[in-house]
């Protein structure tokens, strides 16, 4: 992984995974993928309809690293065969697990296959990138907190099926409940992002991927990716709708947005309201529709996963 322009770097912890300590599965197999290209939905695990099997036909190992960890992929520091787009592998697993298992449980569980089966070891770093403040603007927030849902399931994103087979609120979007992120845009580069139950921390955390998408910048090419660091100071939830000009659009990927995949880096930072053109940038939308604002930081923490070993083959089923 290309890791430029780093202000500072501080070892907070460490941590070998090179045998199973705590829960692992009740059955697994990994083996490499035969998927088509595009089969890379994972579906099943805590959260979902089908709690007690996880599933992914066709899965990068940074993925894997990124459930694992419950992190973006530009938070996995490694080998760079992890971001390469020519030989990279892709996996497919299959994993059964209790029907109550925990998120936290199901991360253990995915962090002792990793290190069973592809001999995973790694450990924890503190550095800093250049990136953004979100903070509130003078004329104060727009948004409204959300009421209190008992009923949701935490921290959710409805499967891609679900989400197509669902009907439309009156905003347009899939009227499903509880805490999730969608993204929807038309082949103009509109773009409209409906947050729901978010707190600022994870708008926040999702804002680097949308500035350098919004102006035509992505995984692809291998373009840095701004941080983003919370300091509104608002600690609710939240549900609102984010409409932006997108340069990007019509990447497969930008139907469903459920964290940042993407890479920290210390390239050119784009201007705030630097604008792609066809309507409103990311960084004007956000402060004439939110009432927040994004400012320039030098050094916004990031918390990483630096991988030590991690085979590119996985051990026999």
């Amino acid at each position: 992984m290309r890791l430029t322009g780093i202000c500072s770097i501080a070892v907070f912890a460490s941590g070998l995974a090179n045998s199973a300590q705590g829960p692992t599965f009740d059955a697994a197999s990994v083996k490499l993928s035969t998927e088509r290209p595009l089969s890379y939905t994972t579906t099943g695990g805590p959260g979902t309809n089908d709690p007690g099997r996880f599933h992914a036909p066709r899965i990068a190992m940074s993925a894997l690293l990124a459930r694992a960890f419950d992190v973006g992929t530009d938070q996995i520091a490694g080998p760079a065969w992890l971001r390469g787009v020519v030989s990279i592998n892709y996996y497919a697993i299959d994993a059964t697990m209790p029907s109550d298992t925990t998120k936290e449980q199901f991360q253990k569980m995915l962090q002792n296959l990793l290190a069973e089966r592809f001999h995973l070891v790694w450990h924890r770093e503190s550095r800093t990138f250049p990136g953004y403040a979100l903070i509130v603007d003078k004329g104060g927030p727009k948004v409204k907190e959300a009421p209190p849902n008992k009923d949701a399931i935490p921290d959710t994103t409805p499967e891609p099926r679900t989400m197509a087979s669902t009907p439309r609120g009156d905003d347009g979007f899939p009227d499903v409940p509880g805490p999730h992120t969608i993204t929807m845009g038309d082949s103009s580069g509109q773009t409209r992002v409906k947050y729901q139950e978010r707190t600022m921390g994870e708008f926040a955390s999702s804002l680097g991927f949308i500035i350098a998408r919004s102006q035509g910048r992505g995984l692809l090419d291998n373009s840095p990716q701004p941080r983003v660091v919370d300091e509104t100071g608002l600690a609710g939830k939240y549900t609102f709708i984010l409409e932006y000009y997108n340069a990007a659009a019509g990447d497969a990927n930008a139907s469903l947005l459920a964290r940042p995949e993407s890479q920290p880096g210390s390239g050119p930072l784009p201007s705030v309201g630097e604008s792609g053109g066809g309507g409103l940038d990311v960084f004007t939308a956000i402060r004439k529709q939110l009432g927040l604002r994004l400012e320039k930081k030098a050094d916004v923490p990031l918390g990483m996963i630096v991988v030590e070993n991690v085979d590119k083959v996985p051990t026999s089923n």
